[in-house]
């Protein structure tokens, strides 16, 4: 893990210093005058596994954060916590670990993920019934980056974060690659392997187009998708493996009411890999929707007025 966050800092680094000198065209993007901004939150967070014709679902509960942003510097930080389980009791308990970060600049975009749960169900739509797989878990832990080639005129941050104005609408072809490895620990109710783990490490490429639309003076709508390919592992029953290629859709899109110094916005964000092992494929998505309060302001203390 220190490995880990080493690489991170210094990625981050060099990030911020190419981010700081890229430069934007102010007929198609403005910048907020203010210098925080101050985010609240609702958020779920969840993984999904489809093998066959079975889907199990993580019971993830309801998040409630906040964040904080300083203009022109490294300082973006965010915080959540889990209130309560979205689903009763009979859907059985999930034990989650879920960081993710989603940093935007003129070119760039980068979406880090550390996810690890454990305790999933299937069935329970349509009078299905409802079975438990305790033991079932899915680690993932990956970096995926995107470069915006009109990063000038399309503007990530008015999109997603909500620390920048869309003037006009505006889009981009984007190309990107990840990195992730993936754990997967099967239950003996699937019959698949028994509890055999899978351990899988996957890099590849991806390529998609962004795209924001400005409506009237208020609202603004944007959309990503990226396909492409990972090239990983495949876990067979003797131990061996051999190399696979793993179809990979990454898809992110918002709805963000804008005033001068507040606005609000739904997000979502799917993140679809799929891991194959003992004969089988796996699609791992990570879903995420947030709807979210931002507001910008010079100062968090208002100082008083001298009578």
């Amino acid at each position: 893990m220190k490995f880990i966050f080493t690489i991170f800092m210094l990625f981050m680094a060099t990030y911020t210093a190419m981010a700081q000198t890229a430069k934007v065209d102010t007929s198609y993007i403005k910048t907020y005058e203010q210098k925080i901004l101050l985010q609240g939150y609702v958020s779920t967070n969840t993984i999904q596994v489809v093998n066959g014709s079975k889907t199990y679902n993580a019971n993830y509960p309801l998040n409630v954060g906040f964040g904080f942003a300083l203009k022109n510097t490294i300082i973006n930080a965010t915080y959540d916590f889990g209130l309560i389980p979205l689903k009763g009791k009979e859907y059985g308990k999930t034990n989650l670990n879920d960081l993710q970060i989603h940093n935007y600049s003129t070119h760039f975009m980068l979406d880090i993920f550390l996810q690890k749960y454990s305790g999933f169900y299937s069935g329970g739509l349509y009078n299905q019934p409802i079975t438990l797989y305790p033991n079932l878990s899915v680690s993932q832990v990956g970096a995926e980056g995107s470069y915006v080639f009109n990063g000038n005129q399309f503007s990530g941050k008015a999109a997603f974060e909500q620390s920048e104005k869309q003037l006009i609408s505006a889009g981009s072809f984007i190309i990107g690659g990840g990195v992730y490895l993936y754990r997967v620990g099967l239950d003996s109710n699937m019959l698949i392997a028994g509890n055999r783990s899978v351990r899988d490490l996957q890099l590849g490429l991806n390529l998609g187009y962004v795209y924001s639309w400005v409506l009237g003076d208020f609202w603004l709508l944007s959309g990503m998708a990226k396909i492409g390919a990972n090239g990983g592992n495949q876990q067979q029953y003797a131990g061996t493996g051999n190399l696979k290629i793993y179809p990979t859709a990454f898809a992110r899109g918002s709805a963000t009411y804008a005033k001068p110094n507040w606005a609000v916005s739904y997000l979502m964000l799917i993140n679809d890999k799929s891991v194959y092992a003992f004969g089988n494929r796996f699609d791992i998505a990570s879903i995420n929707f947030q709807l979210s309060y931002v507001r910008h302001l010079n100062s968090i203390f208002k100082r008083k007025k001298n009578i």
